[in-house]
């Protein structure tokens, strides 16, 4: 299988996660079914986190903290192309920016101008969610990716409802501040923890195996996995706080758009959040690894098949990191400073 990231983190797990899937495949062949949506990214039952208009699907990583099982939702987005695509499927991306660029979000010279207003910090604040506004076919050289018309505003606040619930400032405060101090960090740590109590965290994949079938755990068992495999590579689950951090500025960047933050606030906000990235990190590509982890994790996704939301999510990543101008040839070690 042609490793598609680069990292040593992700080309490790990726292999196990290889193998384990050979394994559980066995299981589903001699009767056992108890696995048999183990590796699927989408369930009967799940909400998608995105919200349709016509033929446009916008999507926001959502919130599902403190929330029951049955009602945690996931992401679903239209693919992308990438090197080795089909026509049809560069086709479907140039027909998402064209919708995007009809939207306010890129293109016109209007939009230009507001574009180049922006000084280098909050470029950098943009890059870092990037993947998630390109993946919208938005402008990331835009505050939230969108031109702040009143639809597009409209739009942003059903979003944060939807998939966040958030509804005005004082939920949108308490929601950042659950993704700053816990987000899917928290969860990692749980199912580290459940491991590690029912026995199951310093064995052999074999015993793993054995033990995981008769262990009852059903709700999101994809993130028990790969949290076993995280912990076997000698990672906690602070490898994936990139995941968590970036969706803090994402957030940040809605918030100012919807109103619920002031400019000011929202942008002292995301210096503040992308100082600790910065201090966490030494470069984009390693920052990425941590925010892909972090969204695999969430998806429970095995990243193996052609259709992975996390080697989706990753394609965004090279195309905007091959762009001459793109939101990656920023320099990931530039003064971050006050500019607004």
């Amino acid at each position: 299988m042609e490793l598609i990231y680069r990292s040593t983190i992700m080309k490790k797990l990726t292999k196990i996660l290889c193998v384990m899937l050979i394994v559980f495949s066995v299981f589903q062949l001699v009767g056992c079914d108890k696995l048999s949506n183990l590796g699927k990214t989408k369930t009967e039952g799940e909400k998608a986190d995105a919200s349709e208009e016509e033929n446009e699907e916008v999507t926001s990583d959502e919130k599902e903290e403190e929330k029951p099982e049955d009602e945690e939702k996931t992401e679903e987005e239209e693919s992308a192309g990438s090197e080795g695509d089909s026509e049809e499927k560069q086709k479907e991306q140039a027909d998402k920016v064209t919708m995007a660029e009809l939207m306010g979000g890129a293109g016109s010279d209007s939009d230009q101008e507001e574009v180049e207003s922006l000084p280098d910090t909050i470029l950098w604040f943009n890059a870092t969610y990037a993947p998630l506004t390109y993946s919208n076919g938005w402008n990331w050289r835009l505050i939230s990716g969108l031109k702040q018309t009143e639809s597009n505003v409209e739009m942003q606040k059903a979003l944060l409802a939807s998939s966040w619930e958030v509804y005005d400032r004082e939920s949108a405060l308490e929601t950042v501040e659950s993704i700053k101090t816990k987000g899917h960090r928290s969860k990692c740590r749980e199912c580290m923890e459940e491991l590690e109590e029912l026995g199951m965290l310093d064995i052999s994949e074999e015993a793993f195996y054995e033990r995981f079938m008769e262990s009852g755990i059903e709700g999101h068992a994809g993130r028990y996995v790969i949290a076993y495999y995280m912990y076997q590579a000698g990672m906690d689950a602070d490898a994936m706080a990139a995941w968590d951090l970036c969706r803090v500025n994402q957030l940040y960047a809605d918030y100012y758009f919807c109103g619920y933050m002031t400019y000011e606030e929202a942008m002292d906000a995301s210096l503040e959040n992308s100082l600790t990235l910065q201090k966490m990190y030494t470069s984009w590509e390693d920052m990425v690894d941590s925010y892909m982890l972090g969204y695999q994790f969430w998806q429970g996704d095995f990243a193996l098949t052609e259709d992975s939301p996390t080697l989706e999510r990753y394609s965004y990543y090279e195309m905007l990191q091959k762009m001459e101008d793109g939101p990656y040839s920023l320099d990931w070690n530039m003064k971050l400073e006050k500019s607004w």
